[in-house]
């Protein structure tokens, strides 16, 4: 069973209300976002996508994301010409807090958001049967979750349409692979278990490769895959990473040691899954040590073993492994890979602040200093990407520290400052920021 222990130090720090716009029909078209009723395509057609939360949208005109309000979720836009912020909503004088509004939802957990062929698809991913939280006051509640839903809209928020229930007490969540109308993802079931402390330890039960029809709302099972994550698509199959225990990973209760050591020296597979004859085959192996830190990449993966000071590589195409490029410094993580070039770093502390840092040119393999961190020590992240610029979250804005429940310092992030910056720019670690403007 695969599992994962979860310390709880303190509630999640909440984005601050930004302000809520007037947004007419009219001025969502200045601002490229296309009026088109969308089909329902012909299933199976077209290419395989992978769909990440880790990787960028490629929308050329602008950003969609979810933004949390507090007590409700709402669907904004950052249009790239217009360097503004707007509710994806098309009513005058709406005040986007309830189902009226396009751009409202009242799902408060873990919704998902991303674009695919002209569409916006919108996933509540929180269910998983029983769920555990901890208030600010230290006061343990349990909670019903319900089945994972998937709706669709237009771009303009318009026609929104419920495409998919996951039955009751199972979860779908990012990433998955899209193709035409057909989803490829993992359905599971968990339970939360309370131990020593405030430590709840969350266990997935059963985990379903599956497809589902987003046209019928039905969804086949294609295999199992207890311990697999899909991360990325090749030659239009599946590519799984699948992780072989020694032991069951479930048997070592609190003992995270042994829970490390098992991981660390069991076996990690990578795969290929064919949707139309459902046979996989395993192009690679390796102890999971020596690619804790790995990434798949247009056609192979890139990844750094614990304690290595390599950059390494396996093609699916030749089926050979090389070194990339020798790293200043071992325990390097690796961060973003787009464009042909690939990120690493190395933490200087506990609190993630970012040390060393370079970017690898994959196509000639020099390595160059990068230092485009924001004020708080942090890498700044690519959102998304068109032909000339990156999206990127260029600061987030804390507020005071405090001390929570438990007794531990933290602090809430109250605001976020986007901006486009020129790819050039952003490998130069040149700031020069295009700043955007949050809605009002």
């Amino acid at each position: 069973m695969k599992k994962s222990v979860l310390t709880i130090l303190g509630i999640v720090g909440v984005i601050a209300i930004l302000g809520l716009i007037f947004m007419p029909r009219e001025k969502l078209k200045e601002m490229n976002i296309p009026f088109v009723n969308i089909g329902t395509g012909e299933e199976s057609k077209g290419e395989m996508k992978y769909i990440s939360n880790v990787l960028p949208s490629d929308y050329k005109n602008g950003y969609f994301y979810i933004k949390d309000n507090e007590e409700r979720e709402n669907v904004m836009y950052f249009d790239y010409d217009s360097k503004k912020e707007v509710y994806v909503c098309n009513k005058p004088n709406c005040k986007h807090d309830s189902e009226s509004c396009s751009s409202y939802s009242d799902f408060t957990e873990a919704n998902e958001l991303f674009y695919y062929n002209d569409a916006l698809y919108f996933l509540n991913s929180s269910a998983s049967g029983e769920s555990i939280s901890i208030t600010a006051d230290g006061v343990v509640s349990d909670t019903t979750g319900s089945p994972s839903t998937i709706y669709k809209m237009n771009l303009d928020g318009t026609e929104k349409e419920k495409l998919f229930d996951s039955p009751s007490g199972t979860k779908l969540s990012m990433p998955f692979v899209l193709k035409g109308n057909v989803l490829y993802g993992y359905l599971e079931k968990s339970k939360v278990e309370e131990g020593s402390g405030h430590t709840f330890t969350t266990t997935v039960t059963e985990r379903k490769l599956v497809s589902v029809n987003l046209s019928t709302g039905k969804y086949e099972e294609l295999s199992d895959g207890l311990h697999a994550s899909l991360i990325g698509t090749y030659k239009d199959k599946l590519v799984i990473e699948e992780i072989d225990y020694i032991k069951d990973p479930n048997s070592f209760g609190d003992n995270t040691n042994a829970f490390r050591d098992n991981l660390y020296n069991s076996k990690m597979k990578i795969k290929l899954f064919d949707v139309a004859t459902k046979k996989e085959e395993i192009l690679f192996e390796e102890v999971f040590k020596h690619i804790e830190d790995m990434q798949f990449y247009k056609n192979g993966i890139y990844f750094i073993g614990e304690k290595s000071k390599n950059l390494e590589f396996f093609d699916f195409d030749t089926k050979k492994k090389e070194v990339i490029k020798e790293l200043p410094q071992s325990n390097m993580q690796l961060g973003t890979i787009i464009d042909d070039k690939v990120l690493v770093y190395a933490y200087k502390d506990r609190d993630a602040h970012i040390g060393a840092s370079y970017y690898i040119d994959l196509k000639n393999k020099e390595m160059k200093e990068f230092s485009l961190k924001d004020k708080n020590e942090y890498l700044v992240e690519i959102l998304a990407s068109n032909d000339d610029y990156y999206f990127v979250k260029a600061e987030s804005i804390f507020g005071d520290v405090y001390t929570t429940w438990a007794g531990t310092q933290q602090q809430d992030i109250i605001g976020t400052n986007y901006a486009l910056i020129k790819k050039a720019d952003y490998w130069a670690s040149e700031s020069n920021y295009i700043k955007m403007t949050n809605a009002k």
